[in-house]
């Protein structure tokens, strides 16, 4: 807390999700009616992220009140808990990018969603170069204001915002902190909450436009209440062969 007693930390990101809000519409939106028609030619929505922007994948997989038809791209080497020296390695590696798409086995015209703070590090890259040349339609989340500037560890020397064809833009600060601290760093990062929320509009804005299709809406139910184990048979069975977590693989 501040002096004052309130929480900087909230008070930005506040601010971020206003931002968020007030600027990102029509990206968001040009996402669900790519998703929109993914989910209507009974095709799935990808969702890639290394380090901690794999917790956005994990956040649209198989999640109550969530899109049954989610295919998470992650790569456990990638996560921090497996290794945080190597993992920090391994996401800049190209090479987990383009296995990370092939192992998905994306069809053309389906949603790829890429996850990055600094949209700069190798496999982000390649997974949205790859998932492009694979026939997707690829949107990032990433944050302009921490990428911009900066050299891209691609080969290509591009961005995760310079390959992506619809950008959604977090404004999370270069850093990905927001309390300021005594010694010149900063603590508390931003990111996550701001993914999050982005995911959250975008599906919210996908469903609407499944709804006004006419389109059946594939929505997780809580196994954790009566019913919801039935309900949610139908989507294993619906998706099990495209998404290999809905095997136990």
């Amino acid at each position: 807390m501040s002096r004052e007693g309130s929480s900087i930390w909230l008070a930005g990101v506040r601010t971020l999700l206003d931002q968020l809000e007030a600027t990102q519409g029509a990206a968001i939106e040009a996402l669900a009616i790519a998703g929109c028609d993914s989910i209507s030619r009974d095709g799935i929505v990808h969702v890639a992220g290394t380090g901690h922007s794999a917790i956005i994948p994990l956040e649209a997989f198989h999640r109550a009140g969530g899109l049954a038809g989610v295919n998470p791209l992650w790569d456990p080497a990638t996560l921090p808990p497996t290794g945080a020296p190597q993992a920090t390695l391994l996401e800049r590696d190209p090479a987990r990018g383009s296995k990370a798409v092939k192992a998905a086995g994306i069809k053309p015209g389906e949603l790829l969603i890429v996850v990055s703070q600094s949209g700069i590090n190798g496999a982000p890259v390649e997974t949205a170069i790859a998932g492009a040349a694979a026939g997707a339609v690829v949107g990032a989340f990433v944050s302009l204001p921490h990428s911009s500037g900066l050299t891209s560890r691609h080969p290509s020397g591009k961005t995760l915002a310079q390959v992506a064809t619809h950008v959604i833009d977090t404004g999370v600060p270069r850093g990905d902190a927001l309390l300021p601290r005594p010694d010149g760093s900063s603590a508390l990062a931003a990111s996550t909450m701001i993914f999050t929320a982005a995911w959250y509009l975008f599906l919210e804005r996908l469903l609407a436009r499944l709804d006004e299709a006419g389109v059946e809406t594939p929505v997780w139910k809580s196994s954790n209440t009566p019913g919801g184990d039935d309900w949610n048979a139908r989507y294993f069975d619906r998706y099990a062969d495209r998404v290999a977590g809905l095997r136990g693989e």
